[in-house]
């Protein structure tokens, strides 16, 4: 789902912010929003599971063979054979880290090392004074090339925030994989995944939208 997408689902018009974020949840739910959650969640659980119950290699083995399995049944429903084939990467990667390791916490490392690069690159455009916010809904055509003072101080405000929810991320993760606490790190990327990236985007768009 695009936010040219949801631009044109939605009523340009000064309808109240609850039945906008209603449209958007529509719109995500219309696009297999859940299905999408599940398909990031089933990896994560069949490595716990196998982690748990056989240890690494097995582990690895039922999340290899689970990923190509889901990576099948989404080409077969029509799913970009881009987008499927960078999650089976991902996957791979991450399971490749724990062969090369020897540690199932390895499987999540990815996970917090992506969420410091990302708090980096979203304070290092504010210290630039270019919000990546900005540049990303200017490369989304959601913004004008040329946008004047006060949207530039709204996007360094969002950028902000995009900034601390991801240093929130490495805050909550790092501790839990410096104890080796696999079910929590599982339970954890699960839920500050996928799910907290499209509230941050439901809430970004509201208040981008918001003149």
């Amino acid at each position: 789902m695009t936010f040219d997408d949801i631009r044109s689902e939605t009523p340009h018009d000064s309808a109240p912010v609850r039945s906008a974020a209603r449209v958007l949840g529509q719109a995500v739910l219309a696009r297999g929003g859940v299905r999408h959650f599940v398909d990031a969640a089933t990896p994560v659980a069949v490595f716990l599971v196998g982690y748990q119950l056989f240890g690494t290699g097995p582990a690895v083995a039922a999340t290899l063979t689970a990923a190509a399995l889901l990576a099948g049944w989404r080409l077969r429903r029509g799913d970009s054979p881009k987008v499927v084939t960078a999650a089976l990467v991902a996957v791979t990667a991450y399971s490749a880290l724990v062969l090369f390791t020897g540690e199932g916490r390895a499987f999540f490392l990815p996970e917090i090392v992506g969420c410091a690069v990302l708090t980096v690159a979203f304070g290092a455009t504010l210290i630039r004074g270019r919000p990546l916010s900005l540049l990303v809904c200017q490369r989304l055509r959601i913004e004008p090339s040329d946008v004047d003072q006060p949207r530039i101080r709204k996007h360094r405000r969002l950028t902000a925030a995009w900034a601390v929810m991801w240093a929130l991320h490495v805050l909550v993760l790092l501790p839990l994989y410096a104890a080796d606490q696999i079910t929590a790190l599982a339970v954890a990327t699960t839920l500050l995944g996928k799910p907290s990236v499209v509230l941050a985007v439901a809430a970004s768009w509201l208040w981008i939208r918001k003149r």
